[in-house]
């Protein structure tokens, strides 16, 4: 690409000499190739990568990704392929286009993040996805994990040669099984010429048109890859967009100025990221250091325990602004990092210096009961919050707000934000013309659900042991049975149109946000716990129950998919499992999915 910029620059140069020579033509500036970023030097890469501090904040623009409406119901072709992507790292006018991995409607529309899909509730959609992405991967691959390649018939075969692995999963997602994107669903490009060769399709492919029914409420889903030991990967170089579902509800909410819609509706993808002075992703690639009592490091590039940018990006753009209105806005919050949690609050800069207040109305699968007023929101990996800003406030005319962040990495006892890099997330530069702003926010939104009887409570457990080259190796399990790796037979098997409580202990240091394929669950409680652990399976005996439950949070008595669960103690959740087949629960940070915090799921008919 760089060669090819100079060429062009070359061909203008000359073009201009020859007007030049024959008109008289005063001779512009050449085109410059753009300047790389200053870098530093960091332990976790093997290269020098580009400094943090060097690049500009609040000069772009955030991007809003086109939309395809689907609301008619119908079906598409979906392409997961590269594109050359501009990170906004130079600031406007100065592009330093790199690498990144997206979705798009044909091969040569490719966007990351993906368009935005808008759905009807009872309106079907097929989508045939397409892999597109080749077979060379620009980060490093860790075989010595369970990945797509790493066990019969595939061990011993490169992505070099079977082709890059994916699969889409519509998290959040009410779906059938053959089309939810579970981990060994994958297939590679070499599929769509090859499809008769088993080695290009994962051990529980069955398609690659997936129905989605959308037989469920009014929901901010997005879809994302979910490749087996590589999502975190795929994820990375970009391939996750929106998936906006509407219901009546909401068309009646909006038809009636109770929401904001139009373009004061708008998706924001948070994302923490690390780049190469060029312009390029950056991810840790430096080799496992041999633990004493543990097999030898085989060499290469080793998956870490979680991955933490110091570049925050919004729709793709790092630490970008938006202008708006002084009116309301709806905003989609999507926090899509690999291990990031972020506690968010606008930092207003009024004379009051207090943080500005918002509005939620809805959780991950859909509306609260009630608009809840908030002034900060915490949000793992994997969950979404559906909020309503208000800058129509006169003092704040004129006024740049900056999102900031103060969760610790991990969460919730890890390093402190560094508050002129991951501290910061976007900023909104509110107008100073007035407009007409009809919404009025509704006093009641949805009548609560109330969950059926369970017929079955189970207790779940979460562990964190070494692997067999001492690396941390995070798992699911039972406090029976103990720590379970993904190829261990199904032990979460209910059964058919059943409600479950799902018990799920919390024995490691830190939060874990947990993600349940299929359900929309309601997050009962948490209260603290005492146990006697097996230090080596991980299983629990004498668990004893300290002082009260506590209900959940108020902002987390929406629909959920996705609900952080806090060391020491354990949380309850409910839900009802009513479609059959083969499903997926586990860790939403996607290095923990990796390596190797997932297990199956099984409705059984």
């Amino acid at each position: 690409m760089r060669l090819k910029r100079r060429m062009v620059s070359m061909l203008v140069i000359a073009a201009l000499f020859s007007s030049i020579i024959l008109g008289g033509l005063a001779l512009p500036t050449a085109l410059a190739e753009p300047p790389p970023l200053p870098s530093i030097v960091d332990p976790l890469y093997t290269n020098p990568i580009a400094d943090p501090m060097a690049i500009p904040k609040y000069v772009n623009q955030v991007p809003i990704p086109s939309a395809i409406d689907m609301t008619a119901g119908g079906s598409l072709d979906m392409y997961m392929g590269r594109t050359q992507h501009d990170f906004g790292l130079l600031g406007p006018g100065t592009p330093l286009l790199a690498e990144a991995w997206g979705y798009g409607p044909e091969p040569d529309e490719i966007t990351y993040p993906g368009p935005t899909l808008l759905a009807m509730r009872d309106k079907p959609i097929n989508i045939t996805w397409y892999n597109q992405l080749g077979n060379s991967h620009p980060l490093p691959v860790d075989p010595y994990i369970h990945y797509t390649f790493s066990h019969m018939p595939y061990e011993g075969h490169t992505i070099e040669e079977l082709g890059i692995p994916a699969v889409p999963h519509l998290h959040g997602g009410h779906t059938e099984s053959d089309s939810d994107g579970i981990p060994e669903s994958w297939w590679t490009p070499n599929y769509h010429t090859d499809p008769l060769n088993m080695l290009y399709t994962g051990m529980t492919f069955v398609k690659n048109t997936y129905t989605y029914d959308n037989s469920q409420e009014a929901a901010t889903l997005w879809y994302h890859d979910h490749a087996l030991g590589i999502t975190r990967l795929n994820v990375y170089m970009g391939l996750a967009g929106f998936y906006l579902l509407r219901d009546k509800l909401e068309n009646r909410l909006i038809k009636k100025n109770k929401l904001p819609s139009g373009d004061r509706e708008v998706g924001l993808v948070i994302q923490d990221r690390m780049f190469y002075p060029d312009g390029s992703l950056a991810y840790p690639d430096v080799p496992a250091e041999d633990v004493p009592g543990f097999e030898a490091w085989p060499g290469g590039p080793s998956t870490q325990p979680e991955f933490f940018g110091e570049v925050i990006l919004v729709n793709g753009k790092a630490w970008p602004v938006m202008d708006v209105e002084p009116g309301k806005y709806r905003f989609r919050v999507l926090n899509g990092s690999d291990s990031r949690f972020y506690n968010m609050w606008m930092d207003s800069p009024v004379a009051t210096n207090r943080p500005l207040k918002f509005t939620q109305i809805g959780t991950d699968d859909g509306f609260l009961p009630i608009p809840l007023n908030r002034k900060e929101l915490l949000i793992g990996p994997g969950e979404r919050y559906d909020l309503v800003v208000d800058f129509s406030d006169p003092a704040l005319s004129g006024q740049t707000i900056i999102v900031r962040n103060n969760a610790a990495a991990p969460f919730p006892d890890g390093d402190p934000v560094n508050p002129d890099t991951n501290g910061q997330i976007m900023a909104f530069r509110v107008g100073t013309t007035k407009v007409k702003d009809p919404v009025r926010l509704p006093l009641v939104i949805r009548i609560p659900r109330i969950p059926e009887k369970p017929v079955a409570t189970r207790k779940l457990l979460l562990f964190e042991a070494l692997d067999e080259y001492g690396r941390l190796k995070p798992s699911l399990g039972t406090i029976d049975g103990g720590a379970m790796s993904w190829m261990d037979p199904v032990t979460e098997t209910p059964q058919l149109n059943t409600t479950e409580v799902w018990e799920i202990y919390n024995t490691t240091m830190d939060a874990h946000p947990i993600h349940l394929h299929l359900v929309s669950f309601q997050v009962l409680s948490r209260q603290a716990f005492t146990a006697d652990q097996d230090p080596d399976t991980g299983a629990l005996t004498n668990v004893t129950l300290s002082g009260y439950p506590k209900l959940p949070s108020v902002y987390e008595f929406g629909p959920k998919d996705t609900v952080i669960m806090y060391p020491g103690q354990v949380t309850k959740i409910i839900a009802k499992f009513d479609r059959p087949g083969l499903y997926v629960w586990h860790c939403h940070i996607l290095s923990h999915e990796d390596h190797e915090m997932m297990r199956p799921l099984h409705v059984t008919p």
